[in-house]
């Protein structure tokens, strides 16, 4: 009855050691690939702990460690009166701290209870003492030991066994060897002497003694422990690399954002991703090779990739740039940049012109000069007159033509008839999130002006891929989904992905049917870009669309089958332009193309059958009722009712306008110039101008 009242005089009030499980441990959050490889370990200021089983961890680490540590553990009631006595002895003999006397229960009283720091004086050990035989009193051998192996220090910011097998040897506390084993059980008395890392040889003598130990035990033999000794163990400098980090970083964000959960909940969540590591390597390897390549010709020395499941969403690769740990290398240009899209934006002009019913794939289209007056700047002096790439004019070609030939003018033309409101509203449907500018803060529809098709407007590379997605299912939109499931530290379902739930029919079968024909036949870009390039894949149906800015500083590709979608990024962090008019075809193309390749390699070619609500004349593709329409496109635009001498200071919207369309001022018309016919260079691959001097275009 005296105890109670001596031990609270001794050493204090003592806490409640109730509710003690490895559960409640702080732990890392841990980032798998869909297949279950680990991609990240992310602790909490670099610290790392990773909870794992008592039957999960190898059986030499919990033999090395009841040698070492404690060798009566499992009849001892908490505290070792003999082991404090040989202790004591071996300490005098060696006039130094040979041997701790510290059961294992006791460590773990003072790992988790009066911390690894306090000051060694008798008022702890009595702490250490009583709680220890507390602790044993409440949990059972197996609990204690388990809860020990997870929370006890072994150097390096590793807590636990498992962390500090993966820190150590880059393997798992199952697989730990024997050798590994009694390197590992030695640190926790030492945790920096003995550390392996900047310390070998102590950390080796320190093993010969774990594994002498071993053998007093009758755990192991002497020839086993010399062997062991002998072995040439491979010893890692702990680290905290990821894998497919600019990925691992979306999902951090992602986990953030949507999941209110982070690194510092130290909860052992479980995230796994739709990341497919193969697909993953493959992506970064062309994405590398291409701007070593060509990158210093061509003058452009990043690039990014997003590639998508489309009948999901998942996202298979994300590549946000070429060195993640060079000097600012940690901007994600697949997510957190937005760049100007150039002419891949004409996708959306042209799926919202199908979709008015306004045009068809044939309806004419005529390419002409034209001079649009605008509201005065001192710059503009009033005008603006846009130009195709090859600054040509190519007369009425069929609508069809003119996006596979990504023509500006006759793009114009489509976005102002069918409505620039119209054009952000299915840019928004088919999947952009952001078009403008950081902070990505959208205007109202009628404040984007006519340079929207062009793609003057910033978006994500992410959201072109969720839309070149969006036009692979026919219409059916799935927001990009990085994560699968997440468990918690105890396993259990916290989050689980469902496509089925997050889909949105964004526009009509029949009119993404009618796009994806136009972009998949490439006949329709043979005028500027050659025939059979790097838009195409042999032996499969795809479709496609480069895009390049008219300061030539952005450069993309964007293409789908039915199962797989990619939007490729080329340029320069510091938007510095490109050289010698460097276009998508000969910048973010090859990239697409040999990742499209390699990821679709062994699969079968698959396409669309032809949905209901479409007409088939030919070869060519109508939503019915559409296969006769005014041939409104390829007639001479409206001319502005403005005097010769008119103030571009003082225009009004209704000066600017003709029946709601922009109208353009009196320009010369040049005779149309005849469109070429591709032609074979001297290498085989088909290109534009005359033989012997023709190249790719465009």
């Amino acid at each position: 009855m005296a105890v109670p009242a001596v031990t609270a005089q001794a050493v204090g009030p003592l806490p409640a050691i109730s509710g003690l499980s490895t559960n409640s441990l702080q732990q890392d959050t841990l980032i798998y690939d869909r297949h279950g490889t680990l991609l990240a370990d992310v602790g909490k200021e670099g610290n790392h702990r990773i909870v794992v089983p008592l039957n999960y961890i190898s059986p030499w680490v919990v033999k090395a460690t009841l040698a070492t540590e404690d060798r009566t553990f499992y009849s001892n009631s908490g505290i070792d009166i003999g082991g404090i006595v040989r202790a004591a002895i071996a300490n005098y003999q060696h006039h130094r701290i040979q041997q701790g006397g510290s059961t294992i229960s006791q460590q773990l009283v003072k790992q988790v209870y009066i911390g690894s720091n306090a000051p060694a004086d008798i008022q702890r050990k009595l702490k250490e003492a009583i709680l220890a035989i507390e602790l044993n009193r409440q949990y059972s051998k197996n609990q204690i030991l388990e809860m020990y192996l997870n929370t006890i220090f072994y150097g390096s910011q590793t807590y636990g066994v498992e962390a500090a097998a993966r820190s150590y040897f880059q393997t798992n506390a199952h697989d730990v060897s024997l050798a590994q084993a009694a390197m590992l059980a030695g640190l926790p008395q030492a945790p920096t002497q003995y550390n392996p890392v900047i310390n070998f040889q102590s950390a080796k003598r320190r093993q010969a003694q774990v594994l002498a130990a071993m053998v007093g035990e009758k755990y192991i033999t002497a020839v086993e422990a010399q062997a062991a000794y002998a072995v040439k163990l491979q010893v890692t400098p702990p680290t905290t690399k990821f894998e497919a980090p600019y990925f691992v970083d979306y999902v951090l964000k992602t986990l953030k954002n949507e999941h209110n959960i982070t690194p510092d909940n130290k909860r052992g969540y479980r995230v796994y991703t739709s990341l497919d590591l193969n697909l993953q390597h493959t992506a970064e390897q062309v994405v590398t090779e291409q701007v070593a390549q060509k990158g210093n010709y061509y003058n452009f020395h990043d690039a990014a990739l997003v590639s998508m499941n489309p009948k999901t969403g998942e996202v298979l690769a994300m590549v946000g740039g070429v060195d993640y740990n060079r000097p600012g290398g940690q901007y994600n240009f697949a997510y957190d940049v937005p760049r100007a899209p150039g002419s891949s934006f004409k996708i959306f002009t042209y799926t919202a012109a199908i979709e008015s019913r306004k045009v068809n794939m044939e309806s004419p289209v005529l390419d002409e000069p034209l001079v649009f007056p605008t509201q005065g700047e001192p710059a503009g002096l009033g005008k603006y007159i846009p130009q195709n790439y090859d600054r040509r004019f190519h007369g009425t070609l069929p609508l069809k033509m003119v996006m596979g030939n990504s023509l500006n003018i006759p793009a114009l033309k489509v976005e102002l008839r069918t409505g620039i409101p119209a054009v952000v509203d299915m840019a928004h449907r088919l999947g952009l999130t952001c078009l403008g500018p950081p902070p990505c803060v959208d205007q109202k529809p009628d404040a984007y002006g006519m340079s929207l098709t062009l793609g003057a407007y910033p978006v994500r590379l992410a959201d072109m891929a969720t839309s070149a997605s969006t036009l692979a299912t026919l219409g059916v939109r799935h927001r990009e989904a990085p994560i699968l499931n997440i468990k918690d530290g105890l396993g259990r379902d916290v989050y689980t992905y469902s496509a089925a739930k997050a889909e949105f029919r964004a526009v009509d079968p029949g009119v993404a049917f009618v796009v994806a024909s136009i972009m998949s036949d490439d006949r329709n870009r043979c005028m500027e870009f050659g025939c059979h390039g790097d838009l195409t894949l042999p032996g499969r149906h795809v479709a496609a669309k480069t895009g390049t800015t008219n300061d030539f500083k952005d450069n993309w590709t964007v293409g789908f089958t039915p199962s797989l979608a990619t939007a490729v990024w080329v340029g320069n962090p510091d938007n510095k332009p490109l050289s010698h008019n460097s276009t998508g075809i000969v910048g973010a193309a090859p990239i697409w193309h040999k990742f499209m390749t390699q990821a679709l390699a062994g699969t079968p070619d698959e396409w669309y059958g032809v949905p209901a609500g479409i007409h088939q004349i030919g070869q060519d593709y109508y939503l019915t009722g559409t296969e006769n329409l005014p041939r409104t496109l390829a007639q001479p635009w409206p001319q502005c009712h403005l005097p010769a001498n008119y103030n571009p200071y003082t225009l009004t919207y209704s000066q600017l306008t003709v029946d709601g369309v922009y109208c353009i001022i009196n320009a010369p018309k040049p005779p149309p110039t005849p469109a070429p016919s591709p032609s074979p260079s001297p290498g085989g691959i088909p290109c534009i101008g005359p033989p012997g001097q023709c190249k790719p275009n465009g």
